[in-house]
């Protein structure tokens, strides 16, 4: 079943967004917006990577509200009339894991020095909502649960996540190739319901399915509908 286009267009975003602005509160309760780095972890929800040192980690040690907005306005050339999403919640610190490091890494490779500095820590969002605009008066209220996977889906994705890309790795090159646009040595390096992540040479990729999976099981179909998709269109 395809997915209400409002929904689908918010969690495209929040997958496909590798940059945010960033308010948070000061001591004194005022707002505060910073350009920051963002990825997302396996059910969707923002992953940060910020410096102990910068004012917006001060201010979320003593108010951990936040909020983000993600801009996927820049191809519109009424820039007011492209999508934009605001997403709110509360930032914590995440322990740092190979797979956050590696889907951080996936979006923003040039980062891996920032991992060995002592300063430099994960925040994963805890989204409470989203708020879309897709251009004039079409504005949308998103839910949490909307935006993010269900953790008993991601979780099961998880489970066969390094299988599926050996797979593909091992057997299906020509197939990452395509996916990445690219005839750069390519790599996929991360799998959720939503899509693919990939690298084509230190360039970032992703790939949306047409659907988010609703059982791990579809995994293997949806990457081969998505193929057949961009095969068609080289046609």
């Amino acid at each position: 079943m395809t997915e209400q286009r409002p929904i689908a267009g918010a969690r495209a975003l929040l997958r496909q967004c590798r940059c945010a602005s960033l308010a948070t509160l000061t001591q004194d309760g005022a707002p505060f917006a910073s350009l920051v780095a963002m990825s997302s972890d396996a059910s969707g929800a923002p992953l940060l990577l910020l410096s102990d040192l910068a004012r917006h980690s001060a201010h979320i040690a003593g108010d951990a509200r936040a909020s983000l907005l993600l801009d996927g306005t820049h191809e519109a050339s009424e820039r007011l009339t492209g999508s934009r999403l605001t997403v709110t919640g509360t930032l914590e610190v995440g322990v740092s894991s190979d797979d956050l490091q590696r889907r951080y890494l996936g979006q923003h490779p040039q980062a891996g020095q920032l991992l060995s500095m002592a300063d430099f820590r994960f925040y994963r969002m805890n989204v409470e909502g989203g708020h879309l605009v897709a251009g004039f008066g079409r504005i949308d209220t998103v839910a949490a649960d909307d935006l993010l996977v269900a953790p008993a889906l991601a979780e099961a994705l998880s489970m066969i996540e390094q299988s599926a890309i050996d797979h593909m790795t091992d057997d299906h090159e020509d197939a990452i190739r395509i996916l990445a646009g690219s005839d750069e040595p390519c790599r996929l390096v991360a799998i959720d319901a939503d899509g693919l992540s990939l690298l084509a040479g230190e360039q970032p990729v992703r790939v949306m399915f047409s659907d988010r999976l609703e059982t791990a099981s579809q995994l293997r179909t949806a990457i081969a509908k998505v193929v057949r998709q961009i095969r068609r269109k080289l046609e």
